[in-house]
Formats: structure tokens, C-alpha cells, sequence
């Protein structure tokens, strides 16, 4: 008769409490709501975990398993001297951030040994926090990741007659959805560049939102997605921030709707992307990114390349599944025995989060009386 581990089963059922001790209302953590509404909601395999911003909630900060710091407000815990002044060596303190290292570094020490996990969109976080995620012709899932062995694009077969007969309906080069007219990837400025060597092929640029001519609300999006899928060549996939991993749900507008996405970014985007999926426009300067558009919109057959991916990879949003979503295997996390009981601590979280360019991407954010 197998022996049954009731330890496990009992800690397992146990509920999981989880304090937010930044601001609730903020993004990201406004999405994990109250007590345990979101694992629910979401059909997670674990449900127990139970989420609030009351310190007193239990009496005593220590009984939380997890106590969750939001990347963009923890200056102001500093500013406030508002740091819990009593900890457990069985707690959980976690980094969370959605937002880009560049946008929000980490210029200093004093979070260094601080936080026991991380929950960002950084690929070696302890808990990924993405945008998308990546399955395989068999529905497996392969990434994002760090090293994924892509099938190179000359072994990949051709797209069929049908998919070649959609792409027929597309008569405009590139567009880009944009609601940051000011960012520090500069990329404003490379597509005012790209779109003055655009011109000289009588190509352009249809820049929609508040910073171009074209409109597209936020209500209307699946409208204009179909547009972009049905009339584009090309979509700019330009992140507002140059940082390691940070790529966001833009790809996704040009990957689940047949249109090419041209990058900008600071991450290896051979960790998100196929071989010959897409064009990174940090390799190219603008005049010649502008003359590989117009040659590839000269030849069908250089563009169905772009495509051949799709017989065998997939993207989705990480909500669409309980295996993917973020909420759901953070709650998993708290329901692992080991990973509660083990110690680990980040001795260098500064230079984690920031990255190897912290010293100038500092001295930047000192200038502009930035300091976290």
C-alpha cells in the first residue's frame, strides 16, 4: 500500500497569504484583486492562494507567505521610510515589475539582499510576469526562454497557395500603434528618419494614435488589427525602452495577424522570434531598413518567407491558458514545499535588474533626479 505524505497534502491545502505593501490600485498588482478571486477566476490548479494590502490582515506581518513589492513605487518606500521593520525567514519578499529596467533602474544598494524572488518580465526571474508565450506544432510550450533551438528557416517548408492568396490584399508598407510620443529607446526618432527614406520609394509609415495622423481607440483594436492584417506589410514593434528581455505584447499584433514585425529593442530577440520572422531595425540603419522594405514588397516570394514559421510555431497571450498564466503559477510557487523552504536571496539586485549598462543608465536617471 503506497504511503500517502500528509504533511505535503496538509501544506498544500493550506492557505497561501500574499501582502501587497505598495499600492494595490497600481498596475500591475490592481490585476490580482482581492482574496482569491483571481486564482478562481482564472481556473488555476491552485486556488488557496489569497491576496490583500492590509498589513493587519493576520495580526502580524511575519504569518504572510509572500509580501510583494511593486519595481516602480519602492522609491517611494525609501522617501516614506515605510519598510517592514520586522521579517520571517520563512517569508517571501518579491520584486514585481512589468515596467522596463531602463524606465525604472535600481541605482542603488540598499535593496541589494533584500528580496527573495523576482516576478518580472526578466527571463531568469524566479517568476515570469510576460506578455506572451510560445507553443510548438505538438502545443507545447518552448518560450519565451533563453535558449530555444528554433528550426532555421531553409529547413522550413513554404506557406500553401491559400495563405499566399491572403497575403495578396496587402497595399501599404508599415504601420505603427503608438500612444508614447516620448521615449528613452528614442525610437520617435529612428521612424522619422526611416519614414524620410521611405519616401524616396513612395513608401510610408501610417503612425496611429496621438502621435501620428490615424485613428485607432482602444475599443477598436480588433478592427484595426483586422485592417492590419488585411492592408499592412509590416508593423513596428518598437518598445519605448531599451532593456534585456523587455519585449512586449506588440509582437503579438503583427504575429497573430500576418504581418511582418519590424523590432526595436534591447533584448536578444532570438529568444522571442524564429529564424527569419522578422527584421530587427537596430542592425539596420534607417536608409537601408527603408530599401529592404521596398525590395521585399517587390517580391512575393522574399516575403512569404517571413511566414513560414507559422507551420510550425504559435503565440498567445499568457491569459489564454491556466499553464501560461502568470497568476496562476505564481500561486503554483506558493503551493511548492521545496521553493517555500529553500533560501535564496539576490546579493546584487541592483546589477540584476539594471544590468550591465547600470553605471550609465544611472548617471542618466541621477541627472534627471531619479533615484531608486
Amino acid at each position: 500500500m503506497d504511503k500517502v505524505n500528509y504533511s505535503l497534502i496538509t501544506f498544500q491545502n493550506k492557505t497561501k497569504y500574499i501582502l501587497l505593501w505598495t499600492r494595490a490600485s497600481a498596475s500591475p498588482f490592481v490585476y490580482l484583486e482581492k482574496g482569491n478571486s483571481v486564482f478562481v477566476k482564472k481556473n488555476c490548479e491552485w486556488k488557496n492562494c489569497f491576496v490583500t494590502n492590509n498589513p493587519g490582515y493576520l495580526g502580524d506581518v511575519t504569518e504572510f507567505e509572500v509580501i510583494a513589492f511593486n519595481g516602480p513605487q519602492i522609491s517611494q518606500m525609501i522617501a516614506h521610510k515605510n519598510i517592514p521593520l520586522r521579517r520571517s525567514l520563512s517569508q517571501k519578499y518579491v520584486y514585481a515589475n512589468i515596467e522596463s529596467a531602463a524606465n525604472y533602474p535600481i541605482c542603488t544598494e540598499v535593496w541589494n539582499e533584500f528580496f527573495n524572488w523576482t516576478w518580472t518580465y526578466k527571463l531568469d526571474s524566479d517568476a515570469l510576469w510576460g506578455y506572451f508565450a510560445i507553443r510548438n506544432f505538438t502545443n507545447h510550450i518552448i518560450g519565451p526562454s533563453k535558449n530555444i533551438n528554433w528550426l532555421s528557416q531553409d529547413a522550413m517548408v513554404d506557406i500553401d497557395e491559400g495563405f499566399k492568396t491572403r497575403l495578396k490584399t496587402k497595399n501599404r508598407a508599415a504601420a505603427w500603434f503608438v500612444s508614447s510620443c516620448v521615449s528613452s529607446s528614442m525610437r520617435e526618432e529612428y521612424v522619422e528618419k526611416l519614414q524620410k527614406h521611405l519616401k524616396r520609394y513612395n513608401l510610408m509609415i501610417h503612425i496611429y494614435g496621438k502621435c501620428g495622423e490615424y485613428d485607432c481607440p482602444v475599443e477598436q483594436m480588433p478592427k484595426c488589427l483586422k485592417m492590419l492584417q488585411r492592408n499592412y506589410y509590416f508593423y513596428l514593434a518598437f518598445e519605448n525602452a531599451l532593456s534585456e528581455d523587455y519585449v512586449t505584447e506588440k509582437i503579438i499584433y503583427a504575429l497573430q495577424h500576418d504581418t511582418v514585425p519590424i523590432v526595436l529593442g534591447g533584448a536578444n530577440y532570438s529568444r522571442f522570434l524564429p529564424d527569419g520572422s522578422y527584421m530587427n531595425a537596430a542592425e539596420l540603419k534607417p536608409a537601408k531598413l527603408a530599401m529592404k522594405i521596398y525590395q521585399i514588397i517587390r517580391s512575393p516570394t522574399l516575403y512569404h518567407k517571413f511566414f513560414r514559421w507559422k507551420n510550425y510555431y504559435s503565440y498567445h497571450f499568457r491569459h489564454e491558458s491556466p499553464q501560461t498564466d502568470d497568476y496562476c503559477n505564481f500561486c503554483a510557487m506558493l503551493n511548492d514545499e521545496h521553493l517555500m523552504k529553500s533560501t535564496t536571496i539576490y546579493d546584487n539586485f541592483n546589477y540584476w535588474w539594471t544590468g550591465a549598462n547600470m553605471k550609465n543608465i544611472c548617471h542618466s536617471t541621477l541627472d534627471s533626479g531619479v533615484y531608486y
